[in-house]
């Protein structure tokens, strides 16, 4: 069962399915054993040593001693549910690299382009609907018109209750870090 029929069989977020669901552009599952990334294993490893998927991990429960390794490659973000948005509250240094900009303070929906490759944000709202990880790949275009492709894995978190209140994101480079200076830098969003 690929993750669209996960979705239409109700494992994950039903409103997904509405009229304003589009498949994505590139693969996303809910099955950690897909991921090659061992970064997102080691995070996908942390989050169930915390409670998960039985228990939403607290946001006290992050310790950047115990998460050292991933660091660089780590985004915590926090929502806003009513209306829905994502704002960034810690990015690690190599995401801040291939984006091209330090987005710790931003929303995501003042970054994406007006019709996102990936969408981003539908991403983040089945994570907060199952409550379950969320894992892909994508690709980011270079200068040269090339690709760097990579995989991500967006984890639930708790702050204190039992919604959910943040997420904790890794983004997996592979070693390919050596073009970081060839990607499109992310922009503002125009309006």
């Amino acid at each position: 069962m690929d993750f669209v029929d996960e979705m239409r069989a109700g494992y994950a977020c039903v409103s997904v399915l509405d009229a304003a669901w589009k498949e994505p552009t590139l693969p996303v599952w809910t099955d950690p054993a897909q991921s090659k990334s061992n970064l997102v294993h080691a995070m996908y490893d942390w989050w169930c040593s915390k409670g998960g998927p039985d228990r939403i991990p607290d946001r006290s429960q992050v310790d950047p001693l115990e998460l050292a390794e991933l660091l660089p490659n780590l985004l915590i973000s926090e929502v806003e549910h009513n209306p829905f948005r994502i704002k960034y509250r810690l990015v690690g240094t190599m995401v801040s690299e291939v984006t091209g900009m330090n987005i710790t303070g931003r929303y995501l929906d003042e970054l994406l382009s007006a019709d996102p490759d990936q969408p981003w944000i539908e991403h983040y709202k089945t994570v907060y609907s199952t409550k379950r990880p969320l894992f892909g790949s994508t690709t980011v275009a270079t200068i040269y018109s090339s690709i760097l492709s990579y995989e991500f894995g967006i984890f639930p978190l708790r702050r204190g209750g039992e919604d959910i209140e943040q997420f904790i994101a890794i983004e997996d480079y592979f070693d390919r870090t050596s073009i970081v200076d060839q990607l499109q830098p992310w922009r503002d969003r125009k309006r």
